[in-house]
């Protein structure tokens, strides 16, 4: 089974100063594909280290993913990668702007996002319920556009997806299309393999079927947006096998999770987390939903994007309660 495991790796494509204990990388320094000057790491994952570059061609700054592409697994990848992104073309997804091979590693260089991820504003809390909203919005126009060109992308996740600041509140970049599935092609991953990030999987991608469709996407898309208004998600597991074992099981609705939050949002992001791809709202339907929820919605930090804030809030409403009934206060019984 080829997966990224439970979380999955993390990447973030923000421009900082280097810490103390980092090291810049043997690259640093080097001019690759006759045209990038390697400034300095800035991030890696399971599948590659990201630099950022200068393209003295252009003159622009970008990122430079770099693949060891020693085994079929990573040159796979790599092709699927750039087969994805150079079918797009949406302000919502990350821009690829070439590919090559240099010394044993294959190179993907895409436009550098000066943002943060999703997983990383998300664990910060300081993301409201209408940034949040917002960031939906951006996802679903940037995996229409996707599908239209036949693209899934089969691992959409909070570290797969960019906030940037603008002047009207947060914009979203969808990037690393590594697991795509191309619908219109060959396909690249036998079935029976398992791609993607487990905590976030539908549950037809997770008994490896080779037919997933948008909807995976869609049930990802929804699973995400759910642990950000909730701050649990609620297929995460101690570990990979545990939460392989309670992807598809039920899950609290986030009527009841979060009853505050606009019902028909709420029911449409529940019905997106059905077990079975045909009873899932379109895309479009998601989208729309999103959109006409985000006036409803709370644009002050609420603290729900902090992991395990949920949770907090109810041990402190049952500690409210405790003291209210310790105070002499009863209740009353037919």
């Amino acid at each position: 089974m080829n997966s990224a495991g439970a979380n999955g790796p993390t990447v973030t494509l923000r421009r900082r100063p280097p810490t103390g204990g980092e090291s810049e990388g043997a690259v640093v320094g080097s001019l690759v594909l006759d045209r990038f000057l390697i400034e300095r790491r800035i991030g890696s994952g399971g599948f590659g280290t990201v630099y950022e570059a200068w393209d003295g061609r252009l003159e622009r700054p970008v990122a430079v993913k770099a693949i060891d592409s020693g085994g079929s697994g990573g040159c796979d990848r790599v092709l699927r990668e750039a087969q994805a992104a150079a079918r797009l073309n949406h302000p919502g997804i990350v821009t690829l702007y070439e590919m090559g091979e240099e010394d044993g590693s294959a190179l993907l260089v895409t436009e550098l996002v000066d943002g943060e991820t999703l997983d990383r504003r998300g664990r910060a809390g300081d993301l409201s319920d209408r940034e949040i909203g917002e960031i939906g919005a951006d996802l679903c126009e940037a995996l229409d556009h996707a599908h239209s060109r036949s693209v899934v992308h089969r691992d959409i996740k909070p570290q797969n997806v960019l906030v940037a600041e603008n002047g009207d509140g947060v914009r979203a970049k969808l990037m690393d299309f590594g697991v795509a599935r191309l619908t219109d092609g060959a396909a690249l991953t036998a079935p029976g393999d398992v791609v993607g990030t487990l905590a976030y999987m539908a549950p037809e991608q997770a008994e490896g079927r080779a037919d997933v469709g948008p909807e995976a996407d869609v049930y990802s898309l929804a699973l995400m947006l759910y642990e950000c208004w909730t701050g649990e998600n609620p297929h995460r597991r101690a570990t990979p096998a545990a939460t392989a074992r309670a992807i598809g099981d039920r899950v609290r609705p986030l009527r009841r999770a979060r009853p505050d939050l606009p019902r028909e949002l709420t029911e449409t992001v529940d019905a997106c987390l059905q077990p079975r791809p045909a009873r899932r709202p379109a895309l479009e339907v998601l989208g729309e939903s999103i959109e006409d929820s985000l006036e409803l919605l709370a644009d002050a930090p609420s603290g729900y994007g902090h992991p395990h804030a949920a949770r907090l809030a109810v041990a402190a409403t049952a500690v409210v309660l405790g003291v209210w009934l310790a105070a002499g206060h009863g209740v009353g019984l037919p």
